[in-house]
Protein backbone atom coordinates (compact mmCIF):
# COMPACT_ATOMS: atom_id res chain seq x y z
CA UNK A 1 0.00 0.00 0.00
CA UNK A 2 1.28 3.49 -0.86
CA UNK A 3 2.13 5.87 1.99
CA UNK A 4 -0.73 8.23 1.16
CA UNK A 5 -3.17 5.30 1.18
CA UNK A 6 -1.87 4.17 4.59
CA UNK A 7 -2.26 7.68 5.92
CA UNK A 8 -5.80 8.08 4.58
CA UNK A 9 -6.80 4.69 5.99
CA UNK A 10 -5.45 5.67 9.42
CA UNK A 11 -7.29 8.99 9.34
CA UNK A 12 -10.58 7.32 8.40
CA UNK A 13 -10.08 4.76 11.16
CA UNK A 14 -9.38 7.27 13.92
CA UNK A 15 -12.13 9.68 12.87
CA UNK A 16 -14.72 6.91 13.07
CA UNK A 17 -13.31 5.63 16.35
CA UNK A 18 -13.21 9.06 17.99
CA UNK A 19 -16.74 9.84 16.85
CA UNK A 20 -18.22 6.50 17.95
CA UNK A 21 -16.18 5.64 21.04
CA UNK A 22 -14.23 8.57 22.49
CA UNK A 23 -16.64 11.51 22.20
CA UNK A 24 -19.65 9.75 23.79
CA UNK A 25 -17.77 8.89 27.01
CA UNK A 26 -15.64 12.03 27.42
CA UNK A 27 -17.94 13.77 29.90
CA UNK A 28 -18.53 10.58 31.87
CA UNK A 29 -14.89 9.62 32.38
CA UNK A 30 -14.21 13.18 33.54
CA UNK A 31 -17.15 13.21 35.93
CA UNK A 32 -16.41 9.76 37.34
CA UNK A 33 -12.59 10.01 37.06
CA UNK A 34 -12.71 6.76 35.14
CA UNK A 35 -9.81 5.43 33.07
CA UNK A 36 -11.02 4.44 29.56
CA UNK A 37 -9.52 0.93 29.50
CA UNK A 38 -11.74 -0.37 26.69
CA UNK A 39 -10.98 2.54 24.37
CA UNK A 40 -7.22 2.35 24.94
CA UNK A 41 -7.19 -1.38 24.30
CA UNK A 42 -9.26 -0.99 21.14
CA UNK A 43 -6.94 1.75 19.86
CA UNK A 44 -4.15 -0.78 20.15
CA UNK A 45 -6.11 -3.36 18.17
CA UNK A 46 -6.80 -0.75 15.48
CA UNK A 47 -3.11 0.17 15.22
CA UNK A 48 -3.62 3.70 16.56
CA UNK A 49 -1.10 3.38 19.41
CA UNK A 50 1.76 2.73 17.01
CA UNK A 51 1.22 5.40 14.35
CA UNK A 52 4.82 6.74 14.25
CA UNK A 53 6.58 3.36 14.57
CA UNK A 54 7.70 0.75 12.00
CA UNK A 55 5.46 -2.18 11.12
CA UNK A 56 8.13 -4.67 12.24
CA UNK A 57 7.20 -3.81 15.83
CA UNK A 58 3.48 -3.55 15.17
CA UNK A 59 3.49 0.12 14.20
CA UNK A 60 1.65 1.83 11.33
CA UNK A 61 4.74 3.03 9.40
CA UNK A 62 3.51 6.64 9.50
CA UNK A 63 5.23 9.85 10.59
CA UNK A 64 5.05 12.28 13.51
CA UNK A 65 3.03 14.80 11.52
CA UNK A 66 0.30 12.18 11.14
CA UNK A 67 0.63 11.16 14.79
CA UNK A 68 0.21 14.72 16.08
CA UNK A 69 -2.89 15.15 13.89
CA UNK A 70 -4.33 12.07 15.56
CA UNK A 71 -3.62 13.49 19.03
CA UNK A 72 -5.19 16.82 18.09
CA UNK A 73 -8.34 15.10 16.94
CA UNK A 74 -8.70 13.08 20.15
CA UNK A 75 -8.08 16.17 22.31
CA UNK A 76 -10.86 18.08 20.54
CA UNK A 77 -13.33 15.86 22.38
CA UNK A 78 -11.36 14.25 25.25
CA UNK A 79 -8.01 15.64 26.33
CA UNK A 80 -7.66 13.02 29.08
CA UNK A 81 -7.66 10.23 26.51
CA UNK A 82 -5.16 12.14 24.40
CA UNK A 83 -2.90 12.53 27.45
CA UNK A 84 -3.05 8.79 28.10
CA UNK A 85 -2.07 8.05 24.48
CA UNK A 86 0.88 10.48 24.46
CA UNK A 87 2.21 9.03 27.72
CA UNK A 88 1.83 5.52 26.38
CA UNK A 89 3.00 5.98 22.79
CA UNK A 90 5.68 8.66 23.14
CA UNK A 91 6.94 8.79 26.71
CA UNK A 92 6.89 5.01 27.14
CA UNK A 93 7.42 3.74 23.61
CA UNK A 94 10.00 6.23 22.34
CA UNK A 95 12.84 5.39 24.79
CA UNK A 96 12.56 1.68 24.00
CA UNK A 97 12.37 2.26 20.24
CA UNK A 98 15.19 4.82 20.06
CA UNK A 99 17.62 3.48 22.68
CA UNK A 100 16.46 -0.06 23.43
CA UNK A 101 18.04 -3.33 22.37
CA UNK A 102 16.35 -5.65 19.89
CA UNK A 103 15.34 -7.88 22.77
CA UNK A 104 13.76 -4.93 24.61
CA UNK A 105 11.84 -3.91 21.50
CA UNK A 106 10.48 -7.40 21.04
CA UNK A 107 9.59 -7.86 24.69
CA UNK A 108 8.30 -4.38 25.57
CA UNK A 109 7.67 -2.19 22.51
CA UNK A 110 5.52 -4.69 20.63
CA UNK A 111 2.98 -5.19 23.44
CA UNK A 112 2.84 -1.43 23.97
CA UNK A 113 2.00 -0.76 20.33
CA UNK A 114 -0.57 -3.56 20.23
CA UNK A 115 -2.27 -2.26 23.38
CA UNK A 116 -1.71 -5.55 25.18
CA UNK A 117 0.32 -3.64 27.78
CA UNK A 118 -0.02 -0.04 29.00
CA UNK A 119 3.05 2.12 29.52
CA UNK A 120 4.07 4.82 32.00
CA UNK A 121 7.02 7.20 32.27
CA UNK A 122 8.39 7.71 35.79
CA UNK A 123 10.55 10.80 36.24
CA UNK A 124 8.91 13.31 38.61
CA UNK A 125 9.50 12.90 42.37
CA UNK A 126 8.17 14.59 45.51
CA UNK A 127 11.22 16.88 45.61
CA UNK A 128 12.08 16.94 41.91
CA UNK A 129 10.10 18.51 39.09
CA UNK A 130 11.80 20.80 36.60
CA UNK A 131 15.21 20.10 38.17
CA UNK A 132 15.85 16.59 36.85
CA UNK A 133 19.30 16.46 38.45
CA UNK A 134 17.72 16.48 41.92
CA UNK A 135 15.94 13.11 41.62
CA UNK A 136 16.60 10.89 44.64
CA UNK A 137 15.62 7.46 43.32
CA UNK A 138 18.78 5.35 43.10
CA UNK A 139 19.76 2.14 41.33
CA UNK A 140 22.76 0.19 42.61
CA UNK A 141 24.39 -2.40 40.33
CA UNK A 142 25.01 -5.80 41.90
CA UNK A 143 25.54 -9.29 40.44
CA UNK A 144 24.13 -8.60 36.98
CA UNK A 145 21.14 -6.68 38.33
CA UNK A 146 20.18 -3.27 39.67
CA UNK A 147 18.46 -2.62 43.00
CA UNK A 148 16.16 0.41 42.80
CA UNK A 149 14.97 2.40 45.82
CA UNK A 150 12.92 5.58 45.84
CA UNK A 151 9.54 6.99 44.83
CA UNK A 152 7.88 8.82 41.97
CA UNK A 153 4.97 11.25 42.11
CA UNK A 154 2.37 12.60 39.63
CA UNK A 155 3.00 9.73 37.23
CA UNK A 156 0.48 9.41 34.41
CA UNK A 157 -0.89 5.84 34.06
CA UNK A 158 0.74 4.90 37.39
CA UNK A 159 -2.13 2.72 38.60
CA UNK A 160 -2.97 1.12 35.26
CA UNK A 161 0.38 0.53 33.54
CA UNK A 162 2.22 -2.75 32.98
CA UNK A 163 5.55 -1.37 31.72
CA UNK A 164 7.32 1.56 33.41
CA UNK A 165 10.21 3.66 32.08
CA UNK A 166 12.04 4.72 35.23
CA UNK A 167 14.80 7.30 35.79
CA UNK A 168 17.20 6.60 38.66
CA UNK A 169 20.61 7.76 39.84
CA UNK A 170 23.39 5.22 39.26
CA UNK A 171 26.13 7.72 40.09
CA UNK A 172 24.53 10.20 42.52
CA UNK A 173 27.59 12.41 42.93
CA UNK A 174 27.53 13.25 39.20
CA UNK A 175 24.11 14.90 39.03
CA UNK A 176 22.67 14.78 35.52
CA UNK A 177 25.66 12.75 34.37
CA UNK A 178 24.80 9.96 36.77
CA UNK A 179 21.23 9.16 35.69
CA UNK A 180 20.23 5.88 34.04
CA UNK A 181 16.93 4.65 32.58
CA UNK A 182 15.35 1.29 33.38
CA UNK A 183 12.36 -0.76 32.33
CA UNK A 184 10.41 -2.05 35.34
CA UNK A 185 7.49 -4.44 34.96
CA UNK A 186 4.32 -4.44 37.00
CA UNK A 187 4.44 -7.19 39.61
CA UNK A 188 8.18 -6.97 40.25
CA UNK A 189 8.81 -7.66 43.93
CA UNK A 190 9.13 -4.46 45.99
CA UNK A 191 7.56 -2.32 43.26
CA UNK A 192 4.07 -0.92 43.74
CA UNK A 193 1.71 1.84 42.78
CA UNK A 194 0.14 3.67 45.69
CA UNK A 195 -3.34 2.88 44.36
CA UNK A 196 -4.18 6.42 45.36
CA UNK A 197 -5.47 8.30 42.36
CA UNK A 198 -4.57 11.96 42.42
CA UNK A 199 -7.60 14.24 42.66
CA UNK A 200 -6.87 16.71 39.89
CA UNK A 201 -8.22 19.98 38.52
CA UNK A 202 -8.47 18.53 35.02
CA UNK A 203 -7.58 15.49 32.89
CA UNK A 204 -9.65 13.47 35.35
CA UNK A 205 -10.07 10.53 32.99
CA UNK A 206 -6.29 10.18 32.85
CA UNK A 207 -4.84 8.13 35.71
CA UNK A 208 -2.19 9.81 37.89
CA UNK A 209 -0.51 8.31 40.94
CA UNK A 210 2.59 7.53 42.98
CA UNK A 211 5.15 4.73 42.55
CA UNK A 212 7.17 3.09 45.32
CA UNK A 213 10.48 1.25 44.79
CA UNK A 214 11.56 -0.79 47.82
CA UNK A 215 14.66 -2.80 46.93
CA UNK A 216 13.28 -3.54 43.47
CA UNK A 217 15.58 -5.92 41.60
CA UNK A 218 15.67 -5.55 37.82
CA UNK A 219 17.97 -7.38 35.37
CA UNK A 220 20.90 -5.49 33.89
CA UNK A 221 19.25 -6.22 30.53
CA UNK A 222 16.49 -3.77 31.47
CA UNK A 223 18.88 -0.82 31.32
CA UNK A 224 17.79 1.44 28.43
CA UNK A 225 20.75 2.96 26.63
CA UNK A 226 24.03 3.31 28.51
CA UNK A 227 24.63 3.48 32.24
CA UNK A 228 24.93 7.06 33.56
CA UNK A 229 23.92 8.50 30.17
CA UNK A 230 20.19 8.56 30.82
CA UNK A 231 19.97 12.31 30.23
CA UNK A 232 20.35 11.65 26.52
CA UNK A 233 17.35 9.33 26.69
CA UNK A 234 15.35 11.80 28.78
CA UNK A 235 16.19 14.74 26.54
CA UNK A 236 15.19 13.01 23.32
CA UNK A 237 12.05 11.56 24.90
CA UNK A 238 10.86 14.82 26.46
CA UNK A 239 11.51 16.78 23.27
CA UNK A 240 9.35 14.31 21.34
CA UNK A 241 6.68 14.38 24.05
CA UNK A 242 6.44 18.15 23.75
CA UNK A 243 5.06 17.66 20.25
CA UNK A 244 2.37 15.45 21.75
CA UNK A 245 1.57 18.01 24.46
CA UNK A 246 1.39 20.76 21.85
CA UNK A 247 -1.04 18.62 19.87
CA UNK A 248 -3.18 18.10 22.98
CA UNK A 249 -3.24 21.84 23.66
CA UNK A 250 -4.21 22.69 20.08
CA UNK A 251 -6.92 20.03 20.12
CA UNK A 252 -8.37 21.47 23.34
CA UNK A 253 -8.39 24.95 21.81
CA UNK A 254 -10.00 23.67 18.61
CA UNK A 255 -12.69 21.87 20.59
CA UNK A 256 -13.51 25.02 22.56
CA UNK A 257 -13.52 27.11 19.40
CA UNK A 258 -15.90 24.67 17.66
CA UNK A 259 -18.44 24.98 20.47
CA UNK A 260 -18.12 28.77 20.47
CA UNK A 261 -18.71 29.11 16.73
CA UNK A 262 -21.91 27.09 17.05
CA UNK A 263 -23.08 28.99 20.14
CA UNK A 264 -22.56 32.55 18.84
CA UNK A 265 -24.83 31.78 15.88
CA UNK A 266 -27.60 30.46 18.16
CA UNK A 267 -27.50 32.73 21.22
CA UNK A 268 -29.08 36.20 21.15
CA UNK A 269 -28.64 39.15 23.48
CA UNK A 270 -30.26 42.57 22.96
CA UNK A 271 -32.01 41.10 19.88
CA UNK A 272 -28.70 40.35 18.16
CA UNK A 273 -26.76 37.12 17.73
CA UNK A 274 -23.59 37.09 19.79
CA UNK A 275 -21.34 37.06 16.73
CA UNK A 276 -22.50 40.59 15.89
CA UNK A 277 -20.82 42.03 19.01
CA UNK A 278 -17.32 43.38 18.41
CA UNK A 279 -15.98 42.06 21.73
CA UNK A 280 -17.06 38.55 20.76
CA UNK A 281 -15.60 38.96 17.26
CA UNK A 282 -12.29 39.98 18.83
CA UNK A 283 -12.20 36.78 20.90
CA UNK A 284 -13.13 34.63 17.92
CA UNK A 285 -10.45 36.28 15.79
CA UNK A 286 -7.80 35.76 18.48
CA UNK A 287 -8.80 32.10 18.81
CA UNK A 288 -8.43 31.51 15.08
CA UNK A 289 -5.15 33.39 14.80
CA UNK A 290 -3.51 31.66 17.75
CA UNK A 291 -4.75 28.18 16.82
CA UNK A 292 -3.48 28.64 13.26
CA UNK A 293 -0.09 29.88 14.46
CA UNK A 294 0.21 27.05 17.00
CA UNK A 295 -0.65 24.55 14.29
CA UNK A 296 2.08 25.91 12.01
CA UNK A 297 4.69 25.72 14.79
CA UNK A 298 3.71 22.12 15.47
CA UNK A 299 3.75 21.19 11.78
CA UNK A 300 7.22 22.69 11.43
CA UNK A 301 8.61 20.84 14.47
CA UNK A 302 6.98 17.51 13.57
CA UNK A 303 8.21 17.80 9.98
CA UNK A 304 11.75 18.46 11.18
CA UNK A 305 11.58 15.44 13.47
CA UNK A 306 10.45 13.28 10.57
CA UNK A 307 13.53 14.48 8.64
CA UNK A 308 15.84 13.61 11.53
CA UNK A 309 16.61 17.20 12.50
CA UNK A 310 17.36 18.56 15.97
CA UNK A 311 14.05 20.00 17.25
CA UNK A 312 15.01 21.10 20.76
CA UNK A 313 14.04 24.72 20.13
CA UNK A 314 11.18 24.02 17.75
CA UNK A 315 9.49 21.53 20.09
CA UNK A 316 9.67 24.03 22.94
CA UNK A 317 8.26 26.79 20.73
CA UNK A 318 5.36 24.59 19.64
CA UNK A 319 4.60 23.36 23.15
CA UNK A 320 4.86 26.81 24.76
CA UNK A 321 2.74 28.65 22.20
CA UNK A 322 0.13 25.89 21.93
CA UNK A 323 -0.31 25.52 25.69
CA UNK A 324 -0.74 29.25 26.24
CA UNK A 325 -3.14 29.31 23.31
CA UNK A 326 -5.20 26.56 24.96
CA UNK A 327 -5.51 28.39 28.28
CA UNK A 328 -6.43 31.69 26.61
CA UNK A 329 -8.86 30.13 24.16
CA UNK A 330 -10.70 28.11 26.79
CA UNK A 331 -10.87 31.11 29.14
CA UNK A 332 -12.43 33.21 26.37
CA UNK A 333 -14.77 30.35 25.45
CA UNK A 334 -16.13 30.20 29.00
CA UNK A 335 -16.59 33.98 28.88
CA UNK A 336 -18.55 33.78 25.62
CA UNK A 337 -20.84 31.10 27.05
CA UNK A 338 -21.29 33.08 30.27
CA UNK A 339 -23.10 31.10 32.98
CA UNK A 340 -23.49 28.19 30.57
CA UNK A 341 -19.71 28.08 30.23
CA UNK A 342 -19.36 27.79 33.99
CA UNK A 343 -21.95 25.01 34.17
CA UNK A 344 -20.87 21.37 34.26
CA UNK A 345 -23.72 20.59 31.88
CA UNK A 346 -21.56 21.92 29.06
CA UNK A 347 -18.00 20.87 28.04
CA UNK A 348 -16.41 24.33 28.17
CA UNK A 349 -15.52 24.16 31.85
CA UNK A 350 -13.88 20.77 31.22
CA UNK A 351 -11.80 22.18 28.38
CA UNK A 352 -10.85 25.10 30.64
CA UNK A 353 -9.69 22.75 33.42
CA UNK A 354 -7.89 20.38 31.07
CA UNK A 355 -5.93 23.16 29.36
CA UNK A 356 -3.87 24.21 32.36
CA UNK A 357 -1.75 21.06 32.62
CA UNK A 358 -0.42 21.65 29.10
CA UNK A 359 1.53 24.59 30.53
CA UNK A 360 3.06 22.31 33.19
CA UNK A 361 3.56 18.79 31.86
CA UNK A 362 6.69 17.79 29.86
CA UNK A 363 8.39 20.99 30.99
CA UNK A 364 6.74 24.14 32.31
CA UNK A 365 6.32 27.30 30.24
CA UNK A 366 9.17 28.82 32.21
CA UNK A 367 11.46 25.93 31.27
CA UNK A 368 10.41 26.19 27.61
CA UNK A 369 11.34 29.87 27.52
CA UNK A 370 14.72 29.05 29.06
CA UNK A 371 15.34 26.35 26.44
CA UNK A 372 14.36 28.63 23.55
CA UNK A 373 16.56 31.47 24.80
CA UNK A 374 19.52 29.16 25.40
CA UNK A 375 19.18 27.64 21.93
CA UNK A 376 19.08 30.96 20.06
CA UNK A 377 21.98 32.42 22.06
CA UNK A 378 24.02 29.28 21.47
CA UNK A 379 23.30 28.79 17.78
CA UNK A 380 22.23 32.08 16.22
CA UNK A 381 24.78 33.87 14.02
CA UNK A 382 24.72 37.58 14.82
CA UNK A 383 27.17 38.77 12.18
CA UNK A 384 25.78 41.64 10.11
Amino acid sequence: MEYKDLQEAAIETWKAFIRKKVAPVAARIDEQEEFPFDNIKEMGRLGLLGIPYPSEYGGADLDYRTYTKFIREIARVCAATAMTVVTHTTLSGNPVFTFGTNEQKERYLKPLLSGDKIGAFALTEPGSGSDISSIQTQAVETDGSYIINGSKLFITNANVADIFIVAAKTKPESGMLGISIFIVEKGTEGFSASRKKEKKLGMRGSDTGELIFDHVKVPAGNLVGKKNLGMEVLHQTLVSARLGMAAIAIGIAEGAQMHCLRYVKERKQFDKYLYHFQSVKNMLADMEMHISAAGLLLEKAAGMKDRGKNITKEASEAKLFASETATKTTKDAVQIFGAYGYSREFPLERFFRDAKITEIGDGTSEIQRTIIADEIVKKRNYSL
